[in-house]
């Protein structure tokens, strides 16, 4: 009985740990996203928090470390955008248009954090920004590879640079994401420019 009860507190003490480290985090998001990565002040996310600042390094032993945790977390979503045993060979144009609309969907809801990594990327701790590194071009590799899986059905043109196809629409869906919330547009405006986008990028892809 009591291997029951030490047990049955172990797994308390641990979910506690766990939304403790949770929230920790939710409130980085938010402070490095208004605050920008080196205005950011471990005192003021634990006030977000509502935690004692001493927590946050029992949880996370630097800043950077902090950082780094924070910024994996916002890009782990991308990791629900392509499954792997996904085939793409049966239904290209309808796999694109869906990849498309939800990589937009995840972009728009990581703006703000998205505009502060982008303006202060050089600023980051060299091994931030090589981890983060690492960590989307192993996102990217599995895009390429359904591409790559698609173009080996004959769908795709043979002498396509699947790389350089990867960036191209990675960088459209961004570029589409940043212009709408800065001029605004209505919901079925933005899904007719991500079909057009993904439209002229399946021509200029197709064989």
């Amino acid at each position: 009985m009591d291997d029951g009860l030490s047990s049955k507190r172990s797994r308390a003490q641990s979910e506690s740990v766990d939304l403790t480290r949770k929230r920790i985090l939710t409130a980085a998001v938010r402070v490095f996203s208004r605050d920008g990565f080196q205005g950011a002040t471990t005192r003021e996310i634990a006030r977000e928090a509502g935690v004692n600042e001493v927590t946050i390094f029992r949880h996370f032993r630097t800043r950077e470390e902090l950082l780094h945790s924070t910024l994996k977390q916002t890009c782990s979503s991308l990791d629900t955008l392509i499954q792997l045993d996904e085939n793409w060979r049966d239904d290209l144009f309808g796999r694109l248009e869906r990849y498309v609309r939800e990589l937009y969907a995840v972009m728009r809801g990581k703006e703000a954090i998205g505009r502060a990594f982008i303006s202060e990327a050089p600023l980051l701790p060299e091994t931030t920004r090589h981890s983060l590194q690492e960590f989307m071009l192993k996102r990217k590799a599995i895009f390429v590879a359904r591409l790559q899986q698609a173009q080996e059905a004959g769908l795709v043109r043979k002498e396509l640079d699947l790389s350089a196809a990867a960036d191209l629409i990675r960088d459209a869906v961004h570029s589409a994401m940043l212009r709408h919330t800065a001029y605004g547009d209505d919901e079925e405006s933005v899904a007719a420019h991500l079909k057009g986008v993904t439209d002229i990028f399946y021509q200029g892809i197709k064989s």
